[in-house]
């Protein structure tokens, strides 16, 4: 590759990444930001209780679930066991649910928000307590990203039907923002690793299934076909 070549991709890239940042700076997400910042305290609070108890994050609130079932139930999708686990959802959540969270008017992305939290703590414990008599424990954020991952999908085909032609590289660019483009690959892997949960799961633990993660991606996908239909008979 030449100089020239090597100059022209470095200043494609830059204009990609500046594009990029500029999307993400022309969406407001105040309800993404809230829930984001929720989780932020939450974890805080784990982390200083752990800390003040010398015992891992993962252990206190398991003990939580024991002692104070209510509670912990009610704070589950805010809970996380470790930095890891924080940062993986606070990074799907925060910048996926920004992009979607203008295809919402604010009271249907807050309904939206809680029913993907509920339904996919629900799957959460049900793909657990299937297979074993003792308490079980399901928290995190993953079911909201999964969520919003799930409906990322939906954007190549806002307007359109889902069909490949839809996706061809021209008609994509021209009907999606970068930002747009970004989240429904976030959106393709969320289907990839259920896939793969799916897949292999059964050889390799009892409790295969990451109810979790696939409920939550149901909801997102579910929410974003009732919105494209919805689109249409408008």
């Amino acid at each position: 590759m030449s100089d020239g070549d090597v100059s022209s991709t470095t200043a494609l890239a830059r204009r990609n990444l500046s594009a990029f940042a500029a999307d993400l700076r022309s969406r407001e997400s105040p309800l993404t930001g809230v829930v984001v910042a929720s989780v932020l305290a939450v974890f805080v609070v784990q982390a200083v209780t752990a800390t003040r108890l010398g015992a891992p994050i993962g252990v206190v609130t398991a003990v939580v679930f024991v002692e104070e079932p209510v509670l912990a139930w009610l704070l589950s999708p805010f809970l996380h066991r470790d930095l890891a686990h924080l940062l993986a959802n606070v990074a799907v959540v925060g910048f996926v649910g920004r992009v979607v969270e203008r295809e919402f008017s604010t009271r249907d992305y807050a309904a939206f928000l809680v029913a993907a939290a509920v339904l996919a703590g629900l799957g959460g414990y049900l793909s657990k307590a299937a297979f074993t008599p003792d308490p079980v424990t399901a928290y995190g954020a993953s079911g909201i990203a999964y969520a919003v991952a799930g409906y990322a999908l939906r954007l190549p085909f806002r307007d359109h039907p889902v069909r490949p032609d839809a996706l061809a590289p021209e008609r994509v660019l021209a009907t999606t923002t970068p930002a747009e483009r970004v989240a429904a690959v976030f959106g393709v892997a969320a289907v990839a690793t259920v896939a793969v949960d799916v897949a292999t799961g059964p050889y390799l633990a009892l409790d295969w299934l990451n109810g979790a993660h696939f409920v939550g991606l149901l909801v997102g996908a579910w929410t974003a076909g009732t919105h494209r239909r919805h689109r249409a008979n408008r």
